[in-house]
């Protein structure tokens, strides 16, 4: 990777750590909805370039998203998921299958992440893993891993 594009890498992660340090300032005032709107302008700014809105990308399309010369960026991945995790749980009351896909997309972001050579992932990921598994679906679940396989 050129280093124009690692630093341009490397300011989309710190905007994007920065939103969530907001967006949690925002869940913990009481101002969901303006924590949810946060979440989507962020994740529509990602998939400018792309036809369908983040939410509308499937499984494979999400994991395309990050991958670049056939290496996937999972510093930004995880960056992604963790505000998916967040919007996931500002949507759970409210609508229950936006709630259910951006949590199936920040999962599916974390396993890719864990899988790739070389990426720095937290060392709680484990625990999100299991913790997103508990919270999606099935279904949701069984397509995650035959993506993945």
């Amino acid at each position: 990777m050129h280093l124009h594009e690692q630093d341009f890498l490397m300011r989309q992660i710190q905007l994007l750590t920065q939103l969530l340090q907001q967006i949690i300032f925002k869940k913990n005032s009481n101002q969901y909805q303006e924590a949810v709107e946060e979440i989507q302008n962020a994740l529509t700014k990602l998939t400018k370039d792309h036809p369908k809105a983040f939410h509308q990308l499937n499984f494979e399309e999400t994991l395309e998203l990050f991958s670049h010369n056939e290496t996937f960026e999972s510093e930004l991945a995880l960056a992604v998921a963790d505000l998916l995790v967040e919007e996931g749980e500002l949507l759970h009351e409210k609508s229950f299958e936006r709630s259910q896909k951006s949590m199936a997309q920040a999962l599916i972001l974390y396993k890719k992440s864990l899988q790739a050579p070389n990426a720095s992932v937290p060392l709680d990921i484990s625990s999100k893993i299991d913790n997103l598994e508990k919270k999606v679906t099935e279904k949701k679940l069984e397509q995650i891993n035959s993506t993945l396989n």
